[in-house]
């Protein structure tokens, strides 16, 4: 930091490169500071605390817990740097239970804007802490966190999930079983389309349920989307250090990724809509055989323990009442296909705004595009946020991910 400072060119600092957004611009002279060698995951003596480096990545911390007989509420994907993902909000399949990744923070190292490194908590900087716990790129680079853990034994550190595929008729009906769910605490569930793949590439309509138990309690809970018959049923218990497996093919490198990301109520679990959606999907992918594994992904929580959460603790996130958040991916090498791709995924974010159920556009930031207002990225934290922005960042040097000045 003190380096740039000197000589003022854009930078970025890089965790593990998984940010999608169009909001990035280091110009020909940016900097590009990386911090994937900070990945150091170590305990407190109860293994109720971690301290995790900035560059960890989500992969590391469950090995690092799985051995030590203790779990994170950590992001699905495994190839997502922990800190990055959950300073952004951090949604996760155990948030019915443990709350969002913002909520398992206990405290952070910040370097900011002006060269110094403080210790962030509820008591020192509390504005900083704040901010940096739902728009932290705006404000400094966490280099280490220390964050909640969940003791429990291997033997007992288990879920059940896997996907579960249907054949295009039932997607009305797994829709509306989804909309009449009881999600419960330790539920939780996708929904994606994707394609099979080579050599075929068929799109496909995937369930992939989450439950934190064993089989026999997880199919009771998830008893009306199997009803529905899936063609294919790979839901099995898994233990903790395999959780997440299925999400390993977003992790794929390289190719053009211009995601449109929607956050959504239970209202806009509307069959109609869906399967218009699946249409898009499919004729995109038939038109371009070479983005042929482009996904639209929907992930829906319980979000009681969030909200509740909210009451008590402080933090910049603004949507911990939206169940639903939906990113639509395509995937491709040819940069000919860019307007295509990008119109195809504008049109699914249209589809699924015109049911959203919500009062006004939505979108979890780590999901974003990158054309939304600010609104709609921050919600009612906006205000706060650009206030302290000026306070901590007058100069806007973090400007390169929904930049607040």
């Amino acid at each position: 930091m003190e380096s740039v400072r000197r000589s003022e060119p854009s930078f970025l600092v890089q965790s593990r490169g998984n940010g999608w957004a169009d909001t990035f611009d280091l110009g020909n002279c940016g900097v590009l500071i990386n911090i994937a060698a900070l990945n150091k995951v170590e305990f407190n003596s109860d293994k109720t605390r971690a301290t995790i480096q900035g560059g960890a990545l989500v992969h590391d911390m469950i090995n690092a817990a799985y051995g030590n007989d203790t779990r994170f509420a950590n992001p699905t994907c495994r190839c997502l740097g922990f800190l990055g993902s959950s300073l952004g909000g951090g949604i996760n399949r155990v948030i019915g239970v443990y709350g969002m990744g913002v909520d398992q923070v206990v405290s952070a190292n910040v370097v900011t804007a002006s060269g110094q490194s403080l210790l962030v908590d509820e008591t020192h900087s509390p504005d900083l802490w704040y901010a940096m716990r739902g728009a932290a790129p705006n404000f400094g680079i966490a280099t280490s966190a220390v964050v909640k853990a969940y003791p429990i034994p291997q033997s007992e550190n288990i879920a059940w999930e896997g996907a579960l595929t249907f054949s295009d008729d039932k997607l009305e009906a797994l829709i509306k079983a989804i909309y009449d769910l009881d999600l419960k605490p330790r539920m939780q569930i996708d929904v994606l389309f994707s394609t099979s793949g080579p050599p075929s590439y068929k799109p496909s309509i995937t369930a992939v349920p989450f439950y934190l138990g064993d089989a026999a309690a997880a199919q009771k809970a998830f008893a009306s989307i199997l009803r529905i018959g899936p063609t294919s049923n790979g839901a099995t218990e898994l233990p903790y250090s395999r959780w997440g497996e299925f999400g390993d093919s977003f992790c794929q490198k390289g190719q053009r990724k211009p995601a449109y990301g929607a956050s959504l109520s239970r209202q806009a679990l509307e069959p109609k809509t869906w399967r218009a959606i699946y249409n898009e999907f499919k004729n995109f992918v038939a038109a371009h055989p070479q983005a042929a594994n482009s996904s639209v992904l929907a992930e829906y929580y319980p979000v009681q323990k969030a909200m509740a959460l909210g009451g008590t603790t402080s933090s910049s996130y603004p949507f911990r009442d939206v169940p639903i958040h939906v990113a639509t991916i395509p995937v491709y090498a040819d940069s000919s296909l860019d307007v295509a791709a990008n119109a195809f995924a504008s049109r699914v974010r249209d589809l699924m705004r015109s049911v959203d159920g919500l009062a006004r556009n939505t979108t979890y930031i780590n999901f974003a595009h990158g054309d939304e207002p600010l609104e709609e990225v921050y919600g009612d934290s906006l205000a706060k946020l650009q206030a302290l922005k000026k306070r901590y960042d007058p100069l806007n040097r973090f400007n390169q991910w929904f930049p607040l000045a």
